[in-house]
């Protein structure tokens, strides 16, 4: 397992009344066998960081959920289990808002998650049944995901690669969008990004798009034990957030946040903060990870 035995937190804690827009199995079917390789192996990073935050005493997601699948998982995590898998937490935890944000001014939305992975973000916000949302990911781990997910009317989630050509068309278009693309575009080729930006904002009348982008820095310094662990390689890397800017003509910035300077590291243990504090002071590590949120 990813952890070793731990004072657990309270499961009823800062838990929500459970809408009937989604929610975790009840009777989560553990898988016979896992075999995700490369990117699609890297879900199992976030996972960890996440449940590790669950367990923490001052959670920043109190994410439940993804402390129950890593409990149910039967395979070995250890390989995922990072001393900066915590910051997981931190990027989600801003993505969670945006979401909220975004949902508060557009009551009928749709929210398209690209490259969700196991992650919980549909119970951690329990949106209203006026929301449609899609959760994307390769079959494999739309496979996966189904053991610890339901859906229903208003929460639908789609087998294929994002590079696909076919899968939009399962999304209704005529309605505000918010795509999210947490931890993905690193593992694309620039040119890839660029294609996907262009069908999304062709495809979607309006709406909103956020992502983040990895420095060379960064990308270089995680290169060999990413490799090593799953196979994955990050493809697309980002010193000039302007060449972000002119992917597509569409797209207007309106937020940045710099992952080390989210005001939500202040949640994270005085290690962490320490260490990131550290990391911080030098300029190739700085803008290691942005968080970037578009208009279109």
């Amino acid at each position: 397992m990813c952890f070793s035995d731990r004072t657990k937190r309270n499961r009823l804690m800062n838990r929500r009344t459970t809408s009937k827009f989604s929610k975790m199995k009840t009777d989560m079917t553990t898988p016979d066998k896992i075999n995700l390789t490369e990117e699609k192996e890297t879900l199992f990073i976030p996972l960890c960081g996440k449940a590790m935050d669950y367990r923490s005493k001052n959670s920043i997601l109190n994410d439940h959920t993804a402390n129950n699948i890593i409990e149910k998982i039967d395979i070995d995590l250890s390989k995922h289990n990072r001393v900066g898998g915590r910051i997981s937490a931190v990027r989600a935890k801003q993505y969670d808002e945006w979401t909220n944000d975004f949902m508060a001014k557009n009551k009928n939305a749709v929210i398209v998650h690209l490259g969700c992975g196991l992650d919980a973000r549909i119970t951690r916000i329990h949106p209203p049944s006026s929301i449609n949302w899609f959760d994307v990911d390769y079959p494999e781990v739309i496979d996966l995901r189904k053991n610890f997910y339901s859906e229903t009317n208003e929460y639908k989630m789609i087998s294929s690669s994002i590079n696909a050509q076919n899968w939009l068309e399962k999304i209704p278009s005529c309605r505000p969008v918010l795509i999210i693309a947490e931890g993905v575009f690193e593992y694309l080729s620039k040119e890839e990004v660029a294609t996907l930006l262009e069908r999304l904002t062709s495809y979607f009348p309006h709406g909103q798009i956020a992502f983040d982008v990895m420095s060379s820095s960064s990308i270089s310094s995680r290169k060999e034990k990413l490799k090593e662990t799953t196979g994955a390689i990050n493809k697309w890397a980002v010193d000039d957030i302007n060449e972000v800017d002119q992917l597509n003509a569409k797209l207007k910035r309106i937020e940045t946040v710099p992952l080390f300077k989210s005001v939500f590291t202040r949640k994270l243990p005085l290690y962490y903060r320490f260490i990131i504090g550290l990391l911080t002071l030098f300029p190739q590590y700085k803008n290691a990870m942005r968080l970037l949120r578009f208009d279109f």
